[in-house]
Parts: structure tokens; C-alpha cells; sequence
């Protein structure tokens, strides 16, 4: 198996879905998309977040006059149904299907151009930048979707490049993986970011209560948590 791996960073109003994530950094959207063809696909995605982010982004979804599937300059034409699987404070699933699709072009009818049929694609979503994993049995013509999306991007839209070769790492458990309270989640965030989780540690949890503004103690109780609820959540343990 071979894996096709590339970021498209989205300038702020490029696109209204991706603005929401600019505006809330804690906002992740991971997702499955199948049955890719030409004229349609469907995309399952998982959204976690604050409260206010979730509700923008299904909202835009269920716009019927918000198009945000094209990645170039002209706009999809197509039946589209959404549809909210399930609905919470702090996380969203949303299925989409997009059929008869006509003029613009995304990511997905794109791959279907050129990439062998059977492709799996998941997908990330943080901030200004959507990250693609395309997992394919061949990369025989990979180069032709890379030159279709490297140089027709519409305006507002730059493609990066990330990897061409056997797929490894898979870790993709985007629908089952473990929810966190957007408190803990904001926590952990930054505890990543900010290198507590490295070794040698490059900051101290007394530095990133700082940083946070937060109480050392209230930290440390939110970081235990989601800690334990990841924990168990991967063991499949109660």
C-alpha cells in the first residue's frame, strides 16, 4: 500500500469552513472519505471543539448555498445531502454526500481522474491547514494529481507537499477515538505544543500554568484526566 500525503493551507476568507478553525485553534475536524468517483463522494466527519465553533461549522454545512467542496476557481454544481449523526457540547459527526457533481473540482473527484479506484482518504483539519492522507494500491500516475492540485488552487489556497511512499503509521481512529472536554482538550494542546510531553521535558508544568493562566493545581487535575481518559479510552476500558 502506498500512501499520498499533502497539506492545502487556506488563507483567512478563502473559504468560510476553514475560517471557522482559524478562529478557534482548538477546533479539530477527522474524517473518512469513500466511494470516490468522479461526479461523487461522501466524507464522515468528526468535529471537536467549543460549543460555538461546532454549531458555525454545521451550520455552514447545512447552507445549501455555502460551496466549499471546489478547490479551484469555479464552484461545484451538484445534489448535496448532510446529515448531523451525532451532536454534542463539545463534539459533532457529519455525513455528507455530494453526487452529480459538475464544473469545479475537489480533492476527491480529482483523485478519482487519476488515482486508482479503491483510494482511502483521511483527512485533518486544524487551523488554516487541511491535511490529506490518500492511501492507493498504485502511484503509478500520483504525479498528475500533484500538478492538477500544485497548479490550479484557486485563489487563497497554497498546496504543500508532504510524502510520496509506503504507507506506514496508520493510526487513523478518527470516528472511535476518545472525546475530551474542550478544558482538558485545551490543556493537552498545549502541553504538546509546548513540549511538556517531549523528553527531555522543555517546559515545566509551573510554565504552562503561566502561560495558561490557570492554577498549577487546576493544570495538573486537567491534564490527569484526559490523560486517564485517553488512556482508557484506547484500552477500550471503561
Amino acid at each position: 500500500m502506498r500512501e499520498f500525503a499533502f497539506d492545502i493551507v487556506y488563507e483567512t476568507g478563502a473559504d468560510p469552513v476553514m475560517d471557522v478553525f482559524i478562529e478557534y485553534p482548538t477546533l479539530v475536524g477527522e474524517a473518512l472519505h469513500g466511494c470516490v468517483t468522479e461526479d461523487s463522494f461522501w466524507r464522515v466527519e468528526r468535529l471537536t471543539g467549543p460549543t460555538a465553533a461546532l454549531d458555525s461549522v454545521e451550520r455552514l454545512r447545512l447552507d445549501e448555498t455555502v460551496r466549499t467542496a471546489s478547490v479551484t476557481e469555479t464552484n461545484c454544481t451538484a445534489t448535496r445531502t448532510h446529515d448531523v449523526l451525532d451532536r454534542s457540547e463539545d463534539e459533532r459527526v457529519i455525513y455528507t454526500h455530494l453526487d452529480g457533481i459538475e464544473d469545479g473540482d475537489s480533492v476527491q473527484t480529482l483523485s478519482a481522474r487519476y488515482l486508482p479506484s479503491g483510494s482511502l482518504f483521511c483527512t485533518t483539519r486544524r487551523e488554516a491547514r487541511h491535511r490529506w492522507r490518500i492511501f492507493l494500491q498504485s502511484d503509478e500516475k500520483v504525479g498528475l494529481l500533484y500538478d492538477a492540485l500544485s497548479a490550479n488552487l484557486r485563489s487563497g489556497l497554497s498546496f504543500h507537499m508532504s510524502h510520496l511512499g509506503e504507507a506506514e503509521e496508520w493510526g487513523h481512529d478518527s470516528l472511535g477515538s476518545v472525546s475530551l472536554p474542550p478544558d482538558q482538550r485545551r490543556a493537552m494542546r498545549a502541553a504538546l505544543d509546548h513540549g511538556y510531553y517531549r523528553t527531555p521535558r522543555e517546559i515545566t508544568l509551573d510554565e504552562l500554568a503561566g502561560n495558561l493562566d490557570v492554577p498549577r493545581s487546576t493544570l495538573s487535575y486537567r491534564l490527569r484526566r484526559a490523560e486517564e481518559r485517553l488512556v482508557t479510552g484506547y484500552l477500550g476500558e471503561t
